[in-house]
């Protein structure tokens, strides 16, 4: 070993001890709180920044037991690998190639759910990506396992396995070199408001941008395999089915479209696209439809889901989401691959248009043939998208 090699170890084991002696339960350590609360409970951001590089990672306070609280939050650093992230940060170079650690971390329903981001350089020396996801128990302090959300877990896994390989493919480039999208990482969960989202080990399935795969279900996806019990996590995190009748539906979605949003897809309209795709990543290069572009990105919500702006130049600097259209989303009971057409003209009334879906038509816009029904709310227009079953096949709401 060198004399450079030695000085940056000396650095980096001083460092550590140092860190170590700041850890949550030791002494105080300076955090910033987010605004996220279940009663007295906050999720606070440790961070650490060396010049263009940080570490930000979620610690929880103000848990009235504290054993749960310290066990949760010595998890998080363990699974997370705090200690050789802070190391590695301590040695990188000026110049060279950074590491950056964030996080994106949700409470509710007695559980904490949490998922770490690592970019940069990782503990091997190599560049590279890598997810920590974290699912919690705020009664006890241990993981919440799939046994406690399904009531056939192998059913509800093998029902997500084929959807997967039945839906993500055409999606997917087909320079992947890891790929595989079975068996699902089920040790590997987060849960949050909208479903929950497993996240693969970078040698199964990696992306071209370096990032490792996800996979997303929204909670209507899996309605049939949740636990119904009212004290179970699904009913806490609001999972089960909601019966609403026509009139509340209708308001929902009139309310919906005219906000610019469609559930569980976190993008509004008139959003800039230059922050979409830096945000989320493009899956592949865009398409081009007539009048617009089709933007698929890459983050596990979009699974699906396609962003459309306009084409009036090479690029998408000046661009803004001008639609969004999902072929994968329960529109207040208006459910894609299930709801029938006379369904919607029952809760919505008569369509402002409809259009007929020819061969040539149907093939401009990579929809198969089917009805295109159209509403217009608040300044906006809904297109609800009939197979030649007559069942929803897609939902686009868009900008007048």
């Amino acid at each position: 070993m060198n004399k450079c090699m030695r000085n940056n170890l000396k650095k980096g084991i001083a460092f550590i001890l140092c860190w170590f002696l700041l850890l949550p339960g030791v002494s105080a350590f300076a955090s910033e709180v987010v605004t996220q609360e279940q009663q007295a409970v906050i999720i606070s951001t440790v961070s650490t920044t060396i010049g263009e590089n940080s570490i930000e990672y979620p610690q929880l306070e103000g848990m009235s037991d504290t054993l749960v609280q310290q066990t949760i939050n010595n998890t998080i650093v363990e699974k997370a690998k705090i200690a050789q992230r802070m190391v590695t940060l301590s040695m990188l170079q000026s110049g060279g190639e950074g590491l950056t650690l964030n996080y994106q971390a949700y409470m509710g329903g007695d559980l904490f759910s949490t998922v770490i981001n690592a970019v940069g350089i990782m503990e091997n020396g190599r560049s590279g990506q890598e997810y920590t996801a974290l699912c919690f128990s705020l009664s006890t302090g241990k993981p919440v396992t799939l046994s406690e959300l399904f009531s056939d877990p192998d059913a509800a896994v093998a029902y997500m396995e084929q959807t997967l390989e039945d839906t993500y493919w055409d999606e997917l480039s087909a320079y992947l070199v890891y790929a595989a999208l079975s068996p699902l990482p089920v040790d590997q969960f987060t849960l949050d408001e909208n479903g929950i989202t497993f996240y693969y080990p970078s040698e199964q399935f990696s992306l071209l941008s370096g990032y490792s795969g996800a996979a997303q279900f929204h909670f209507d996806e899996l309605s049939e395999y949740w636990i119904t019990d009212p004290e179970g996590y699904p009913a806490k995190l609001g999972a089960l089915p909601q019966a609403l009748s026509d009139a509340e539906m209708k308001t929902k979605i009139i309310d919906a479209v005219t906000n610019g949003k469609l559930p569980d897809i976190p993008v509004t309209l008139g959003m800039s696209m230059l922050e979409l795709v830096s945000a989320f990543r493009l899956l592949r290069t865009p398409d081009q439809y007539p009048g617009g572009r089709y933007f698929q990105l890459e983050a596990p919500m979009f699974r699906q889901v396609l962003v459309l702006s306009d084409a009036l130049t090479s690029t998408y600097d000046n661009s803004v989401a001008e639609g969004i259209m999902s072929f994968r989303t329960d529109l207040y009971g208006l459910k894609t691959g299930e709801t029938k057409r006379e369904r919607w003209l029952s809760v919505l009334g008569d369509p402002k248009s409809t259009v007929v879906f020819d061969e040539d038509l149907a093939y401009d816009y990579g929809l198969p043939l089917g009805t295109a029904d159209y509403y217009s709310f608040g300044g906006r227009q809904l297109l609800l998208y009939a197979d030649e079953n007559d069942t929803l096949y897609a939902i686009r709401i868009t900008r007048s």
